[in-house]
């Protein structure tokens, strides 16, 4: 069946949705305010279904409908873009965009690689990336905002397909003089007794403290923050110690002093760093292009840092396989 209505109409329903207005969305999309208005109630008028909740003088919000709507239209309107960059000339690199989510300490680590190699190799592919907690991602993913994301397997929750990009183990950050900073390996059960410096960003405000009670012991938190510089320039002046997965290029805070990388002997959860998806979705060209980079950017940016006891994409743990339908769940996150 061949549905009845355009592209252009998908197209404005998201520029209303993104925008909260219908003005805005007109000068989005370089069209009057009129003709978003006839569109968009042309549009509902086929569907059969209310998409918009108008309120005059306080804009417009969604129906539940028109969620659920507004979600497919973006993959909609992502695959006719992906039909319009097949039909390319062959070798001329990918056009279009691509919206990426990523959780916020990975974006510093690996965003960087990722635009320089598309840059580069797609120059006419165009990247915009939403940034946010764990829950931020798999909100946009579901909710059709990001087609791809790359985050942490752990709370992801149904729904997505993931691939295993990475895999890491926890480890200590302590002040390069603190007495365990030269030790090879130190235990939870050490650091029990010693003040914690929490990161709080969703879902890794209970990280360590969920690690550290699986272990029989409870936490000292003194000090929080959401900005994971502001927890490695607190542990680097001896304030308290974290626990990370990711590893920073230098091991230096932002006020320039040291601080070291102590590996976990404990036993501990790896964690996995993943490409995700919807799962009910089929990877664009554009969204499979750059899932390839990453798998190569992400593998060299860890290297480069110097992570430890981390394993390729090609080496998951044991009984875990590098793709799943859905990710395994896990109650707390890394940083």
């Amino acid at each position: 069946m061949v549905p009845n209505f355009s592209l252009r109409q998908l197209a404005y329903l998201v520029a209303v949705a993104d925008a909260g207005s219908m003005t805005a969305a007109a000068e989005t999309e370089h069209v009057s305010q009129a003709a978003i208005s006839v569109g968009i109630n042309d549009l509902e008028r086929r569907l059969g279904v209310q998409l918009l909740a108008r309120r005059p003088g306080h804009g417009v919000s969604l129906t539940e409908a028109g969620i659920g709507v507004v979600a497919d239209a973006r993959r909609t309107l992502s695959a006719a873009s992906d039909v319009l960059s097949r039909a390319r000339v062959p070798g001329t690199g990918l056009r279009g965009s691509l919206s990426l989510g990523c959780y916020t300490t990975m974006a510093p680590l690996h965003l960087p690689s990722l635009y320089g190699a598309i840059a580069q190799e797609h120059p006419a592919l165009e990247l915009t990336v939403v940034e946010g907690s764990q829950e931020d991602v798999r909100r946009a993913l579901m909710n059709g905002m990001c087609e791809i994301a790359l985050t942490y397997d752990m709370g992801l929750g149904p729904g997505l397909a993931t691939e295993t990009l990475q895999t890491l183990r926890p480890y200590v950050l302590l002040a390069a003089d603190h007495p365990l900073a030269s030790r090879s390996g130190v235990t939870l059960q050490e650091v029990a007794d010693e003040p914690l410096v929490q990161y709080t960003l969703g879902p890794s405000p209970s990280n360590a403290e969920h690690l550290l009670r699986e272990v029989g012991v409870s936490p000292r938190v003194v000090f929080s923050s959401s900005n994971i510089e502001v927890v490695r320039s607190l542990v680097a002046r001896g304030l308290g110690y974290t626990t990370m997965v990711q590893r920073w290029p230098t091991d230096v805070s932002l006020e320039g002093l040291p601080v070291t990388c102590v590996p976990l002997s404990s036993t501990v959860p790896d964690y996995r760093v993943v490409a995700a998806w919807p799962q009910q979705d089929r990877l664009s060209r554009r969204a499979a292009e750059v899932v390839s980079i990453l798998r190569s950017t992400v593998r060299s940016s860890t290297r480069a840092a110097g992570a430890s006891a981390d394993r390729p994409e090609d080496e998951p743990p044991a009984g875990e396989p590098g793709r799943s339908g859905s990710p395994p769940l896990r109650e707390r996150g890394p940083t």
